[in-house]
């Protein structure tokens, strides 16, 4: 078995996880399956209809993972489709989570007891936070700055490359590099706002900062994967 065949069904296989996941979800109502900070601050009498909006978005989001895989026998049409649904899959779960949660990390009122000193620990934990972005967006800013510069492609998989023309390579080093950035800048906004929403109360930009962060990354891995495929290569 090569390795094209090996990957449809590893991406095949997630997106039926995936979607059998959002269909309990669907199914029961349960919200359970999603982290305790999706659901923590949300009423009892919408938890049920949380499940079933963020299912729906796990079911878009595996058909995308899905038709991603198949991409190897259905060819590009499959993995235009599939990145179209990977992306709508993960903004439905993710408005859901909003607009049902407030936002999407939450926790519950702290004590009254713990109150004092809570700002000065709230910019403990957003230093904290972007401490830990900054070096954990690093891992994507750094390798998507070194192709720009170099216009060396080697730190993709080479199928993601090999059938793509000399000529072409330069260019799809920049924008595979740019993508990168992209997703790297979206890491450290997430961090930083998670950071900050360990501490209370959460403020409004946090919760602006995780959803820009969410949608930036989101937008860097969507551009990255448009890219390889639109310069002639492949994604699995």
């Amino acid at each position: 078995m090569n390795d094209s065949v090996m990957g449809m069904f590893i991406a095949v296989g997630c997106g039926l996880l995936c979607a059998g996941l959002g269909g309990y979800m669907v199914a029961t109502g349960n919200p359970s399956l999603l982290h305790d900070y999706h659901y923590a601050t949300t009423p009892l009498a919408e938890r049920p209809a949380l499940a079933r909006e963020s299912g729906a978005g796990l079911i878009i989001t595996g058909v995308g993972c899905a038709l991603m895989g198949l991409a190897v026998t259905l060819g590009i049409v499959a993995t235009v489709a599939g990145i179209t649904f990977l992306v709508a899959g993960i903004a439905v779960a993710l408005s859901a989570i909003i607009r049902h949660n407030g936002s999407l990390m939450s926790f519950a009122p702290a004590p009254p007891e713990t109150l004092p000193g809570s700002a000065r620990r709230a910019r403990r934990s957003t230093i904290q936070g972007a401490a830990l972005g900054v070096v954990l967006s690093l891992v994507s800013i750094a390798p998507g700055v070194y192709m720009i510069v170099t216009g060396d492609v080697s730190m993709l998989h080479s199928y993601h490359y090999a059938t793509i023309a000399a000529a072409n390579l330069p260019a799809f080093s920049v924008a595979e590099g740019l993508s990168m950035i992209v997703m790297g800048i979206g890491l450290l906004l997430c961090f930083i706002a998670g950071g900050r929403m360990t501490a209370r109360p959460i403020p409004r930009w946090a919760k602006i900062a995780m959803a820009l962060g969410c949608i930036v990354w989101c937008t860097g891995l969507a551009a990255m994967l448009i890219a390889i495929v639109s310069f002639g290569g492949s994604l699995s």
